[in-house]
């Protein structure tokens, strides 16, 4: 098991670099946020691993949820036309959903994207 001192070293910095990367494309910081936080639940549920793998998986929770949060927001209000009373919370719930997937959906679709490439 990781020291608790490690595991909040590496969850700070991936904080940090999730909020410099963001900027700098211009997400939306609540999307990243609940990305952020639903990579935190999945990795909870991962087993231990070392300090640049949390941030870069953290990190990916939250740029994965940062870019298609907004995306799943609108297909969500399109095909779901009861949501407009949710109004943003739906992006947030989004954001969230894909942060906690996205320890799933980022090898799967690189293994996917490698077939892809390698089949052709």
């Amino acid at each position: 098991m990781t020291e608790p001192v490690s595991s909040t070293a590496s969850i700070a910095i991936a904080a940090g670099t999730i909020t410099l990367s963001g900027s700098v494309f211009g997400v939306q910081y609540d999307a990243l946020l609940a990305g952020f936080f639903g990579g935190l639940v999945s990795l909870s549920y991962l087993p231990p691993m070392s300090a640049p793998k949390v941030v870069g998986t953290v990190a990916g929770s939250a740029l994965l949820a940062g870019f298609f949060a907004p995306i799943i927001a609108v297909a969500a209000l399109h095909y779901l036309p009861w949501l407009q009373s949710v109004g943003d919370f739906s992006r947030i719930a989004g954001g969230a959903a894909l942060g906690i997937a996205a320890q799933v959906l980022i090898p799967a679709g690189l293994k996917r994207l490698r077939s892809f490439i390698g089949g052709q």
